[in-house]
């Protein structure tokens, strides 16, 4: 029996369809505009994903290269209407057969995930939130983040599934003995370079509440 459910929170829990992190996103680069004083919104959004890409989040990038705090980083980015996430009243069921611990695991912050699962009706199904701040904003994918995740929730990697809508997000999780899934969407950020064909990939699924139900009845 899986001992431990981790899942990401953006794009994952919730609906990429419903555009919430467009929100998110826009943020990020007006916070980039801003903080390195850049007229030009498109040379902004150039180094918002080239940090992306290579640091792991914007955040770590901003904060190696420019000393941004990331306090002030999380509230601005995640000043945001969460009411386009539509409560999930199957997602709510799905977690609620499914024997295990649920986890969070996500590069934002602890309070945007409050929000999300209150809105999504799912957070009395939650353990624990491992945010940003407790990965001391080292951030998926790098080791240090799952190593954090493993020792202060003593999560038995055998015994514990990861879901990520980005496959990089996997990998160091099928590496320390994970099962993961795929919750695959049309972003082609997600994807960042990865097929999604990986062996790190174990399942895939467009709908996670009905990849969950299946789940809990062959647990």
């Amino acid at each position: 029996m899986t001992a431990a459910w981790i899942f990401d929170l953006d794009n994952t829990l919730y609906p990429a369809s419903c555009r919430l992190f467009d929100q998110v996103d826009a943020r990020i680069g007006a916070y980039v505009q801003h903080v390195l004083g850049l007229a030009d919104r498109g040379e902004a959004r150039r180094i918002q994903k080239a940090y992306l890409r290579s640091h792991g989040t914007t955040l770590r990038g901003l904060m190696d290269e420019h000393g941004v705090d990331p306090d002030a980083y999380m509230a601005h980015v995640h000043d945001i209407d969460v009411t386009p996430v539509p409560p999930d009243p199957a997602l709510d069921a799905a977690l609620a057969r499914l024997p295990g611990r649920k986890l969070i695991f996500t590069n934002g912050d602890r309070r945007h995930a409050a929000r999300v699962l209150d809105r999504l009706g799912v957070a009395h199904h939650i353990e624990a939130v491992v945010d940003s701040a407790a990965t001391d904003h080292v951030p998926k994918p790098h080791a240090y983040a799952y190593d954090v995740l493993v020792a202060r929730h003593a999560v038995d990697p055998a015994r514990a599934v990861l879901v990520d809508d980005m496959p990089r997000n996997l990998e160091p999780a099928a590496a320390r003995g994970m099962t993961t899934v795929w919750v695959e969407h049309d972003s082609a950020w997600a994807r960042l370079d990865h097929t999604g064909d990986e062996p790190f990939i174990h399942h895939r699924t467009r709908d996670l509440a009905a990849w969950l139900r299946r789940a809990a009845s062959g647990a």
